[in-house]
């Protein structure tokens, strides 16, 4: 449901299908090794340079500089903890790239630049680019930065909106496979929680695709789940979150009952409600809690990791190599008729024979995604003619000699390049989520002894909440005298309980930055005004947006819902904490 202004958002999928309903192409990254003619150091000697990377995590770290040629490859220095990757060959001839050290730097600066494959027994890897037409749609937003990866590489995704000009409102019916809640609810608690189990819990990603709709372009928003359950929601918060860097809250509220079978069998073992061993079994205590807790740490109270992966439904590109294939029954200089090369044709998937034309020593089509050498003699043309087909995936190359079809399979690969594959991203479970969880057990307060100030302890956790539960979580301990000023060291929020002390308030409040509340206990509606004001005079340049809140001594009357608070409405311009 929505309400007031609120509306569905407009997207380009509209989760009906068991596909995205649109498939862009993945945004083409362009190899920094050169390759055809002028690629040999010699024939361009300034674009021979080192690239330093950290071996362990293949994260670029510096660009060298280029030096005169003859210049031996020790004569460079390499940064401390890093190893060079050089423009070699796949023979080991030294190459050069195809950017300067002073351009290559201006991309990496902006996250344009990353590693792909490294042979560090080679000295050499394939370094990928985003050239200057993927530059250019990135700044007319034709093409989307969606985030960093591990490198500190962008990811960029095409604009769905531009690409197929049009969005819609999902549709109220979902057809993934990922939302099967027996795939990816029953068995994903199960997997987590062993030897528990739990009535039909939702599919993570069902929720984590919900809450995509719904607050995927609020990274700080707050998800309340007033029916918890097993906890999917605040799993899908954490796993949002570390999709997209967002830093969204989750409140999950819960009961702590148990089913009607396990109520029977420790009713049979004299256990009523209340009872240590019955609540141990409850909802919250045995599910909810723990796998909130495991999620976020990776792992079990009794240190075994949680195995598997999550689906992030983002889109990655992965190193997969080209297929070749020796067609060694046969010579090519039998192969002298354009029917007989039909024949070899017929037997490749995917290539018509209607490619075969006289002459046609070999097959290279932008249509098609193989290609055929039939005569090793016209290589080079062939080569020429692969130069920028980076689609074709399958090569057949007809010779019986087998250092030939290496020597051919090489330069294809320096020429191409690996394939980047389009496959959806995953995350170790056992990595857990940059988060922290705080738990709490509502219960009833007696009336008179919060009218009596003597219940600032347990209300306290209600304005770290408020306050956005920023820092650790302040306590005051059972049995230790209420302040007059409350002023935790690492929060983001002050309490005044005694307002005679506002001097006291004041002079705390001098110079100091990073807070969002100050809370004032005071019965004078009034007079509340006058400090609140001060309060701002004081601290409010130093914290733009402070809200000063009125706590009244009652704090019940903070906290009620469903009763007319006239009293606690306050005047107008104050705001009333209500929970």
């Amino acid at each position: 449901m929505f309400f007031g202004a609120a509306e569905p958002p407009l997207v380009a999928d509209d989760l009906l299908n068991d596909k995205p309903s649109h498939n862009p192409t993945t945004v083409r990254w362009e190899s920094l090794l050169r390759s055809g003619t002028n690629s040999r150091r010699v024939d361009r000697p300034a674009l021979f340079y080192p690239v330093f990377i950290k071996p362990d995590s293949r994260e670029l770290i510096a660009v060298g500089d280029s030096k005169p040629l003859g210049t031996p490859r020790s004569a460079w220095d390499i940064p401390n903890g890093s190893v060079a990757v050089w423009p070699l060959k796949s023979d080991g001839t030294e190459g050069n790239w195809r950017a300067s050290p002073e351009y290559l730097r201006q991309l990496f600066q902006k996250g344009f630049v990353r590693l792909g494959e490294y042979r560090a027994d080679e000295g050499r890897g394939t370094v990928w680019y985003l050239g200057k037409a993927a530059i250019q749609k990135i700044e007319v937003g034709e093409i989307l930065v969606t985030g960093r990866d591990s490198q500190g590489a962008v990811i960029v995704v095409p604009n769905p909106e531009l690409a197929f000009g049009r969005k819609t409102v999902a549709k109220t019916v979902w057809n993934r496979p990922s939302h099967h809640a027996g795939w990816h609810g029953t068995n994903l608690v199960g997997a987590m929680l062993p030897g528990k189990t739990f009535p039909f819990p939702k599919s993570l990603y069902s929720v984590a695709d919900t809450l995509r709709l719904t607050v995927g372009s609020k990274p700080n928003g707050i998800v309340v789940d007033f029916f918890a359950g097993s906890g999917t929601t605040l799993n899908a918060v954490n796993l949002l979150n570390a999709t997209d860097g967002g830093s969204r809250r989750c409140i999950l509220v819960t009961n702590n009952e148990v089913s009607a079978e396990e109520a029977a069998a420790l009713s049979a073992r004299g256990l009523q409600p209340g009872d240590a061993d019955w609540e141990a079994q409850g909802i919250c205590r045995s599910v909810t809690w723990p796998r909130s807790k495991y999620t976020i740490l990776g792992q079990r109270d009794d240190g075994s990791v949680l195995t598997g992966e999550y689906l992030t439904g983002k889109t990655v590109e992965r190193e997969k190599a080209r297929g070749f294939t020796q067609i060694g029954f046969v010579d090519p200089l039998q192969l002298d008729t354009l029917p007989k090369k039909k024949q070899l044709v017929a037997l490749i998937d995917g290539l018509p024979q209607t490619l075969v034309k006289d002459p046609c020593p070999f097959i290279v089509s932008e249509g098609h995604k193989a290609s055929v050498l039939f005569d090793p003699a016209a290589a080079e043309d062939w080569l020429e003619a692969l130069d920028g087909q980076e689609h074709i995936t399958d090569f057949y190359i007809v010779t019986p000699v087998k250092r030939v079809f290496d020597q051919l399979k090489a330069q294809v690969v320096e020429l191409l390049g690996p394939l980047l594959v389009p496959e959806e991203e995953k995350r170790p479970m056992s990595a857990g989520f940059a988060a922290n969880l705080a738990y709490f057990k509502l219960d009833f307060l007696d009336k008179e002894r919060v009218s009596l100030r003597r219940a600032f302890r347990e209300i306290l956790p209600l304005l770290w909440l408020k306050a956005g539960a920023v820092g650790p979580r302040p306590e005051l301990k059972r049995g230790e005298p209420e302040p007059v000023l409350f002023a935790p060291e690492g929060s983001n929020f002050v309490v005044l309980l005694d307002e005679t002390r506002m001097g006291r308030l004041l002079k705390s409040l001098a110079g100091r930055a990073g807070l969002s509340h100050v809370f004032i206990v005071t019965d004078a509606d009034e007079s509340f005004k006058t400090m609140a004001q001060d309060v701002r005079e004081v601290a409010g340049k130093a914290n733009p947006g402070l809200a000063v809140v009125q706590l009244y001594r009652d704090y019940l009357l903070n906290f009620m819902i469903n009763k007319n608070q006239d009293r606690a409405a306050g005047p107008a311009g104050t705001q009333g904490a209500r929970a």
